[in-house]
């Protein structure tokens, strides 16, 4: 059965393309589109986690996402501490 760990993904349009970030693990990435930005972060946080399990860093991961392994390995699915942060709403005046 595969497990599932649900993050955060914080994308933000810049000047030239989208900032993306995973709060969770603090990685980061860009693109020039919404959808470049969004694979991007994917395929960052996809390489840090194959990093981390060949590193065998598993428990240091899950407790950094606020789990244990002996939890992570009851659950189908692994819902981080949640996130909050300041966010910019644009007004036309």
């Amino acid at each position: 059965m595969a497990k599932e760990i649900i993050l955060t993904m914080v994308i933000r349009r810049e000047q030239k393309g989208y900032a993306a970030w995973c709060p969770e693990l603090d990685i980061a990435s860009q693109g020039e589109t919404f959808e470049d930005a969004k694979k991007n972060l994917r395929e960052a946080v996809g390489v840090y986690v194959e990093t981390v399990v060949a590193d065998g860093a598993v428990q240091e991961l899950l407790e950094r996402l606020g789990t244990t392994y002996e939890d992570f390995k009851k659950k189908e699915v692994v819902h981080p501490e949640s996130f909050s942060g300041s966010f910019e709403v644009p007004i036309a005046i």
